[in-house]
């Protein structure tokens, strides 16, 4: 028991000193959490949204000095709607859970599941914040591109099938999360999204030829079982589209009323159905107006701009699980002394596994036997393969381009080196700023402030003149009704990305343009992104006196023989040499023979064995292979990765703009340092592993500064997920593309800076429909709110509006000049 003084002074006490308990109940309040109440003039803290209607309810009785008087905390209240759906239970079962959840070190498990009818930010914060504060469950995050939960919760406190039906209880629809069902539940959300649109296009124009007819009679004159007979057909029609397509705004709102959150679809909601609670009574009583035309048109514009939304974010929407579908789904793995061919997962640590040359290592495995070269640009976006022998280490995701190898299985798949940097993305991933979720806190207050105003005007109107209260309160919420300023952004956003599209680059992150439009770093990677990734001729030093085609005829013959990345710079050399007995030495070169003469081909130490008198590799920055003969060497012949033709001019144009423009590459020689300064880069640094790369545009963000991040490969994912824009260059992993804001398909550079132009033109954009929505917002409210404005006029007006803020988003679309 503690005293009434306790009671209400412990809880300011104890936010000083650690976390703060409930006003109401006394338990502690979730870190995050938001559910504040104001009782005795001061803002207390509840722990949810139970707590806070409890609260709130006795606080509105003016019963506040209840919380002075007691003498011990109060129950906390059980959720009343929470019903434990028995469907869910077979997912309480360990082997049906293990398919979409994973258990931490901790104990703890995390579960993903896949929602429908997620449709805005709001919609995530609602389930986060209303999943968080349950006992069990340590950590809910809602992606709203994939339109998926992860849920961190303790198995001995929670049940999944408990997490499922508290899901179900707030109006989404969980399951487990896969990718074909994902592909699945976007294609059932597209069809039902798109009748919904149909059908409110199809009353638009039904209900529209009636309001023509009914406009006319109004002027000229009409006999009134014909105006009845109008009126009534337009009412069916309009009930309909009410019902089936502005359901979805109805059913919206009134999810987040009941977790006190106000958002955009309440006064829409009110405004659809008061118009048409209005107007369907001035048609049963034969009196008034009628509105049925505006409000089919409500519902029209309104879904046309969610549904364009819906479609740029989810048309090129993938799962970083397609990195784990590019490994084989057999391996070679030898049972009782003989190879037999077994399902991957089944592969345990300890077995022997055979790894074929041209094919990606399936698992991490250590080399017991054999000699290859190991492509492992998965992980360090370089192109030249590392030579192994027995006793190195190869990783699952990177491809053998030699000969086959023997390694024994060292861990599972989710314990390789590719699920921790598949980790690392999904860790950037939280990382990533929500614009949306704090644009939807700031439209609550205005909201809130619509309905205040409406709901005043009503008040003022009933002591004026009652018969007038409801038509001027609803030209009041009708012409303040914030669709005007609920499509600012997604119209702008929507005409932006079409226009990039139409130019080449698709545009995937919610909050990419207007992170890219306030960009003061610009980071790019190296090989594939500011190179062509691909190996090519630079320089012959000849050391004989021959001609340099006899010499590339020679390199040419004997690199035919060769599948390693070295010999395609080599393929379009003509003429050859008669060359045969050719070998491949692993990590070292090539070795034949023309008419007893031996030559060899490769690395300085390889052809010096043979040629003693061979001096050392030029010093000029490239990558250098030997070239010699058993008597004497031929040449020293220098490969380059071509930069790209129109990096200079791209680079040269961000930092002409103030942008700080950087090289973050994993290539540790010395291309990348001549490369930045033939560039003119600001900043340069070589040999990052991915984590180093994350950790350096972290701390310029924890600095206030916005990063910008371009690259390629599938090392360059979880930078490119945790750097506020991102751009994906053509010939990116799947995984890369996954994370990047923007995919370049033609791999041109220039659309790196065209696309950061169309960022600050987008920008500009919306706060020019911010600036009409808003403007229009406070000179209207007054004049209709004095009764100046008729319901009609005021719908009329509430149109344009919406009509404007579309009409100079489409500006974006035109061509740059």
């Amino acid at each position: 028991m503690l005293s009434a003084h306790q009671a209400v002074a412990e809880p300011r006490a104890a936010a000083d000193d650690g976390p703060c308990p409930c006003y109401h109940c006394g338990e502690t309040v979730p870190h995050g959490a938001r559910f504040e109440i104001e009782i005795g003039g001061e803002s207390r803290a509840m722990c949810c949204p139970g707590c806070r209607a409890v609260a709130g309810l006795i606080a509105a009785n003016g019963l506040e000095n209840f919380y002075q008087q007691r003498t011990a905390y109060s129950e906390r209240p059980v959720d009343a709607e929470f019903q434990l759906n028995d469907q869910y239970l077979i997912y309480d079962d360990a082997e049906m859970a293990q398919r979409f959840s994973q258990q931490e070190a901790d104990g703890s498990v995390t579960a993903r599941l896949l929602l429908g009818g997620i449709t805005c930010a709001a919609c995530t914060w609602l389930i986060e914040q209303s999943l968080e504060p349950i006992t069990g469950v340590h950590s809910a995050l809602v992606n709203l591109q994939q339109n998926r939960l992860d849920v961190r919760f303790d198995p001995e406190k929670i049940k999944l099938s408990e997490i499922f039906s508290r899901v179900e209880s707030l109006g989404y629809r969980p399951r487990p999360f896969q990718a074909s069902t994902q592909r699945e539940q976007n294609a059932s959300d597209y069809r039902r999204d798109l009748r919904r649109l149909g059908v409110a296009g199809f009353g638009m124009m039904q209900v529209g030829m009636f309001a023509v007819a009914l406009h006319a009679g109004d002027i000229q004159g009409i006999e009134e079982q014909y105006q009845g007979l109008l009126r009534g057909f337009s009412l069916l029609v309009s009930s309909f589209v009410v019902y089936y397509s502005a359901g979805i705004f109805f059913s919206t709102a009134w999810r987040h009323l009941q977790q006190g959150v106000l958002v955009m679809d309440l006064p829409v909601a009110l405004a659809i159905g008061l118009a048409w609670l209005a107007s369907a009574w001035a048609t049963i009583t034969g009196t008034g107006q009628v509105y049925f035309d505006s409000v089919v048109m409500f519902t029209f514009f309104l879904l046309l701009g969610r549904f364009m939304e819906s479609r740029v974010r989810q048309r090129h929407s993938m799962t970083w699980f397609d990195a784990e579908s590019a490994l084989p789904d057999a391996v070679s793995c030898r049972r009782k002394d003989q190879w037999v061919t077994v399902p991957r997962t089944q592969v345990a640590a300890g077995d022997i596994v055979l790894l074929r040359p041209g094919e990606t290592i399936p698992v991490d495995a250590e080399i017991t036997d054999g000699a290859s070269a190991v492509r492992e640009d998965t992980f360090n976006g370089e192109h030249l393969p590392r030579a192994v022998v027995a006793g190195n280490t190869v990783f699952a995701g990177t491809v053998n381009v030699e000969a086959a190898l023997e390694a024994r299985v060292l861990c599972t798949y989710l314990e390789s080196r590719l699920a921790a940097l598949q980790q690392s993305v999904e860790v950037a991933q939280t990382e990533k700023p929500r614009l949306a979720r704090l644009a939807d806190r700031v439209a609550s207050w205005f909201v809130a402030g619509v309905l205040l105003v409406t709901s005043a005007t009503a008040l003022i109107w009933m002591q004026i003149d009652p018969s007038r209260a409801l038509w001027v309160a609803l030209s009041v919420l009708v012409i303040s009704c914030p669709c005007a300023l609920a499509l600012a952004t997604p119209a702008a956003l929507t005409s932006a990305a079409s226009a990039l599209r139409g130019r080449g680059v698709i545009v995937r992150g919610e909050n990419a343009l207007e992170a890219l439009a306030r960009t003061t770093h610009l980071f790019f990677d190296k090989t594939g992104t500011l190179t062509a990734g691909k190996l090519t001729l630079s320089r012959v030093e000849l050391l004989v006196d021959q001609t340099e085609a006899q010499v590339l005829a020679i390199a040419s013959s004997l690199q035919r023989w060769s599948n390693h990345p070295i010999s395609q710079a080599f393929n379009d050399i003509s003429g050859t040499a008669d060359i045969d007995n050719v070998k491949y030495h692993v990590g070292q070169g090539l070795s034949g023979e023309q008419q007893g003469l031996r030559y060899r081909m490769g690395s300085e130490g390889f052809c010096r064995v043979l040629c003693p008198q061979l001096p050392p590799a030029p010093s000029a920055p490239l990558y250098w292979v030997a070239l010699c003969d058993e008597h004497r060497p031929l040449a020293w012949i220098g490969l380059t990765d071509s930069v790209r033709p129109e990096a200079a001019a791209v680079i040269d144009e961000a930092r002409h703009n103030g942008l700080l423009v950087g090289l973050l590459t994993g290539d540790n020689s010395l291309q990348g340092t001549l490369l930045a300064k033939t560039l003119g880069m600001d900043t340069v640094n070589i040999g990052l592993e991915p984590q180093q790369k994350m950790a350096h545009v972290q701390a310029l963000q924890e600095a206030g500064y916005v990063v910008s991040m371009v690259g390629d490969g599938l090392n360059d994912a979880p930078v490119l997920s945790l750097a506020d824009a991102s751009f994906a260059v053509a010939g990116a992993t799947d995984l890369a593309r996954t994370q990047a804001d923007f995919v370049v398909v033609g791999g041109d550079l220039t659309a790196v800076t065209s696309t950061w132009r169309q960022a600050r033109a987008c920008r500009r954009i919306i706060v020019q429909n911010f600036a009409w929505a808003l403007g229009y917002n406070l000179s209207a409210i007054p004049l209709a709110a004095m009764g100046y404005i008729p319901p009609w006029a005021a719908a009329i007006g509430m149109s344009l509006s919406s009509l404007l803020v579309v009409a100079n988003s489409l500006r974006l679309n035109r061509k740059p000049r």
